[in-house]
């Protein structure tokens, strides 16, 4: 098969499963699993723009676990609901890692947290190697 029928066939395939899961990028969301005082740390000290990156990395028990990762604070700042995290997985394959951006930082005074907004990106451009995931857990 040519490569260009092949590239065809994959795009077509990529618009179907994109049509099933009901999703449009960006897609806009919020970071779950925020209130860990290392990440509210991660959250306080980020701005809207910076760059994300968003990673699936099953661990046990959750099959669909997906982590929101800041590339500048080299810190995970929380993750996906599992609804979207499937979703994902499903249009993207098990693995996956894509681009995404701080929207806004939500909370703080008076309020007890911080809380993340989230453009989720179609494209991988500001990625850091997927496969070696020492990086999610930053400098211990």
């Amino acid at each position: 098969m040519s490569m260009k029928l092949r590239a065809f066939f994959q795009r077509l395939f990529y618009q179907r499963r994109l049509k099933k899961c009901g999703v449009s990028f960006p897609l806009y969301c919020k970071a779950h699993g925020v209130t860990p005082p290392d990440r509210q740390g991660a959250i306080a000290q980020s701005h809207a723009g910076d760059l994300l990156q968003i990673v699936h990395v099953p661990v046990d028990g959750y099959p669909f676990n997906t982590y929101v990762y800041s590339v500048p604070l080299n810190r995970v700042i929380g993750y996906l609901d599992e609804t979207l995290s499937e979703k994902l997985v499903y249009l993207f394959g098990k693995g996956f890692c894509r681009d995404a951006l701080v929207e806004n930082i939500t909370g703080g005074a008076p309020y007890e947290y911080f809380g993340c907004n989230i453009q989720i990106l179609e494209s991988m451009c500001f990625m850091k190697d997927c496969a070696d995931l020492s990086h999610l857990y930053g400098a211990r």
